[in-house]
């Protein structure tokens, strides 16, 4: 029986400017140090996924440019599959342009290029050829592309974990496939229809849950997760970490929980250890530099217990 888990989104290069405070429209500010990281939402939840055990696939676009074949390099060197990573030779690999803040705090402007090239074709044809045990996706393919890999998921049995991030209209269409979705406050609620985002977090979880949603968790940042499985509903609090830089963190959070829950652990035992690995994101700069392994994971874990 297959293991594998199938990430599906993108693959970007984060071009990374550390300032005191990000400029108001129209200002320029002076940045304290610049530096490139690998990144992509669901490149880094399958940097996650593998750093904590997981064997993992990951389905996406690049160009047929440095950026690209560096990214696929990176991702290589974690153990990742990425034969279903389509090369498109007319667009360019995806980029995020990324501030980040003395206190942590970040501002992402990502341009997708490749990324929304990928066919729905290929990926039905990468699903198949994988047969993976479990999907997860964040919400960075074409829907008509999601569609396909979650429709084959509910054809086989097979759980999809989607992180409907960034967010749009179309993610609300895709709930039906969903057997476990991840959002933070603001995405919870504008799947709601509610753009401000101000409602209480459980309430946030279960009007997503009545929405046919089996599984919800909702991200809180420094406040930790709120989840429905089951009928269980709880809230799991953050770890105290020092913060250096929050990039990567909820995608950090994604791809631990989905390799734990994959290998047979509790859904609650899931949510707390990927609440540890998002934790750790934090306290290093960077995207996928920052993602920790899991005896990182489980020794922060054994800590907070004592």
């Amino acid at each position: 029986m297959s293991r594998r888990i199938l990430v599906a989104g993108a693959i970007n290069t984060d071009l990374v400017a550390n300032v005191d405070r990000a400029p108001e429209a129209g200002e320029t500010v002076t940045g304290r140090s610049f530096c490139v990281h690998s990144g992509g939402k669901a490149a880094n939840q399958a940097v996650a996924a593998a750093r904590s055990g997981a064997e993992t696939v990951m389905l996406g676009g690049v160009g047929n440019d440095q950026f690209g074949k560096g990214r696929i390099a990176d991702l290589n060197a974690d153990g990742i599959d990425t034969r279903q990573v389509a090369t498109i030779d007319d667009a360019a690999s995806g980029v995020a342009l990324i501030t980040v803040e003395s206190s942590g705090e970040n501002r992402i402007c990502y341009v997708p290029g490749a990324t929304l090239e990928v066919k729905p074709e290929h990926a039905r044809k990468s699903v198949e050829a994988v047969q993976p045990a479990m999907i997860l996706a964040a919400n960075e393919l074409s829907a008509e592309c999601l569609r396909e890999v979650f429709s084959w998921a509910r054809d086989h049995n097979v759980p999809v974990v989607y992180n409907a991030a960034p967010y749009s209209d179309d993610a609300a269409d895709l709930l039906s496939l969903v057997d476990v979705l991840i959002v933070n406050r603001g995405e919870a609620a504008a799947l709601q229809g509610d753009k401000a985002g101000t409602a209480d977090p459980g309430a946030l979880a279960e009007g997503i849950r009545k929405l046919g949603v089996p599984s919800v968790v909702v991200t809180l940042g420094g406040d930790g997760a709120y989840a429905i499985h089951e009928g269980d509903a709880f809230h799991e609090p953050a770890m105290k970490v020092n913060v250096v830089d929050t990039t990567g963190a909820g995608d950090t959070f994604c791809g631990a929980f989905a390799a734990r829950l994959l290998e047979g652990t509790s859904f609650r035992e899931a949510v707390r250890y990927a609440g540890a690995a998002g934790a750790l994101a934090t306290t290093k700069a960077g995207a996928q530099s920052s993602i920790p392994k899991r005896g990182d994971v489980e020794r922060l874990l054994a800590s907070s217990s004592k």
